[in-house]
């Protein structure tokens, strides 16, 4: 990783009360502490592939509105940035202020989770943060070492075969409620989301124990489950399972917990 900050002299002519000359999100906060100490680097290589990155869009992929998945046949032209050596890197942000400060209030961007990010610009350097006073750029060593290192990170297991049982846990999960709500915002938000549950989930052939939210939604299941993975990124589940259940609005209500 190459810290590419302007020199100390240039540094000081910054405008401290200029918002964007100071953390916007607690990646950026980390970040800034990482520069201090790097024993918070650690911390840092963990957050920026579990959280959500900025990109822009080039193209017809413009078009791009509110929240999207990927599917497998689909590809983003992604705007990037010439270096000094003539070398391409990828355009990364971790807040579309930081978008907008240098290409203006008209420039769409997509939030896609960072470990999605890097891998897209897996080819090529990154520089994170482009015309802040704090900009990164990460070669393609460190790029491939931030997602070996993601990748090799212990994942919440996969939902088990056989059927599962839902009730109210004895205990209110406040940080995934809190998680969820943020996500799902409220009902018939632009999220379009009508209701959604928490619910403590058994499966009794495998005698395994998680967690299962149910939404109702007209979105598509694979959108949602990605919003869901976004909203939950950095917590542990141990070895429990959280598993998402997606239907059309309408019906029962679901079990546990109102989220929506």
């Amino acid at each position: 990783m190459t810290d590419v900050t302007p020199p100390a002299d240039a540094a000081v002519t910054l405008d401290p009360a200029d918002p964007l000359n100071q953390p916007l999100t607690g990646l950026e906060q980390v970040i800034e502490a990482a520069l201090q100490d790097p024993v918070h680097w650690r911390a840092f290589e963990v957050l920026l592939p579990a959280g959500d990155l900025f990109v822009v869009p080039e193209g017809a992929a413009t078009a791009v509105q509110g929240m999207h998945t990927l599917r497998p046949d689909e590809t983003l032209d992604l705007r990037g940035v010439i270096l000094a050596d003539g070398v391409v890197a990828g355009a990364v942000f971790t807040d579309p202020r930081r978008i907008q400060a240098i290409w203006g209030n008209d420039v769409s961007c997509i939030a896609m989770n960072g470990l999605r990010v890097l891998k897209l610009f897996g080819d090529r350097p990154v520089l994170l943060n482009h015309g802040s006073a704090r900009p990164l750029l990460f070669q393609i060593d460190d790029v491939d070492a931030l997602i070996a290192a993601a990748d090799a990170r212990v994942e919440t297991p996969a939902r088990p075969t056989g059927t599962v049982q839902l009730g109210h846990p004895e205990q209110s999960p406040d940080v995934l409620l809190e998680r969820l709500r943020a996500a799902f915002g409220p009902a018939g938000g632009d999220t379009d989301i009508s209701a959604a549950w928490v619910a403590r989930a058994h499966w009794a052939e495998a005698n395994h124990w998680g967690w299962m939210v149910d939404v109702r939604t007209t979105r598509p299941a694979d959108e949602i489950r990605a919003m869901v993975g976004r909203a939950v990124a950095g917590l542990s589940f141990g070895n429990e399972t959280l598993d998402v259940s997606v239907a059309a609005p309408g019906g029962p209500a679901g079990a546990g917990i109102k989220v929506v």
